[in-house]
């Protein structure tokens, strides 16, 4: 009986892990790059989720204390590279609770497992951020 309540975990674990690492590898796949030119006139690149979310482009910082967040706040004229593809856009901070508990929810079902892992590291006092084509 031992034995095979230990191969029924091992099998479980190993469909958790399966399930995990294809979450995982599909949020690699759904990555923007966004470039900024904030202080300084000094480019920066970052590497970003993203969601489409109510017939808008939707970027997070997943605190406040994300290195391109204040250059985005500093200039918020913002390029994103997407799908091959590089838009320019105007970038729309909005801090507030309506709109963090609406974005967090979209990036969670497109993330899924992803998004939950990202959500341990600790301190996230997210800020979701609306992208308007120029």
């Amino acid at each position: 009986m031992g034995i095979q309540r230990r191969t029924l975990l091992l099998v479980l674990l190993g469909v958790a892990a399966l399930w995990g690492w294809q979450s995982l590898t599909h949020a690699t796949d759904e990555i923007a790059v966004l470039h900024t030119t904030g202080t300084g006139h000094i480019e920066h690149y970052a590497s970003v989720w993203y969601v489409q979310a109510n017939h808008a482009l939707w970027i997070r910082a997943e605190n406040r204390e994300r290195h391109w967040l204040g250059e985005v706040l500093a200039n918020p004229r913002v390029e994103l590279a997407l799908g091959g593809q590089t838009r320019a856009y105007t970038a729309h901070p909005m801090d507030n609770p309506k709109y963090q508990t609406y974005i967090d929810s979209e990036f969670r079902k497109k993330y899924g497992i992803a998004d939950w892992v990202r959500s341990l590291k600790g301190n996230r006092d997210t800020l979701p951020i609306q992208l308007k084509p120029i």
